[in-house]
């Protein structure tokens, strides 16, 4: 998604910048100029100091999103959703991390199969977009532990790069 809207803060590259990392933690811009994680306010200050910008240049992005139909449709319903690469196994579940080659096409189709043809049952899949994470990832969290043979399987798809287990 990022690659076909970056091209608005060109000209801006701090902007860009914050604008990234909105869409990256899924922060939201509501009408009344705020950025928000769900219900919460995340103030401009806070934004800032974490990316090392001036707060002035986090409102004149939200301001520049508002103003743009394509990027406020966008924005305004963003989430931030729960990744449970790290905790997952400390409740029980399975964690494998993906790598797959760039632009590989399937991989997560294929995976599934050979995880359901298992009887293992997946509870959340998250796959980074390249556009935002210089090495994307697939992540998939099952309600079981994956067995050793399963994982040496996986490793032999075409597509796969690498798999890591957490």
């Amino acid at each position: 998604m990022w690659g076909k809207i970056e091209h608005y803060f060109d000209e801006y590259p701090v902007r860009k910048l914050i604008a990234k990392t909105l869409l990256k933690y899924g922060l939201r811009v509501s009408d009344d100029m705020k950025i928000k994680a769900g219900d919460i306010e995340v103030p401009y200050t806070k934004i800032a100091k974490a990316l090392d910008v001036d707060r002035r240049v986090v409102k004149e992005t939200v301001g520049m999103i508002l103003k743009i139909p394509e990027l406020k449709e966008i924005y305004k319903n963003l989430e931030p959703t729960v990744h449970m690469k790290y905790v997952g196994r400390h409740v029980g579940y399975g964690v494998i991390e993906i790598e797959p080659e760039p632009r590989a096409v399937g991989i997560l189709a294929k995976i599934a199969q050979k995880i359901a043809d298992r009887g293992i049952n997946i509870v959340q899949v998250v796959a980074e977009d390249p556009e935002l994470y210089p090495e994307a990832t697939l992540t998939i969290i099952t309600e079981k532990g994956i067995p050793g043979e399963l994982i040496n399987e996986l490793s032999k798809l075409e597509g796969v790069k690498r798999i890591s287990i957490y």
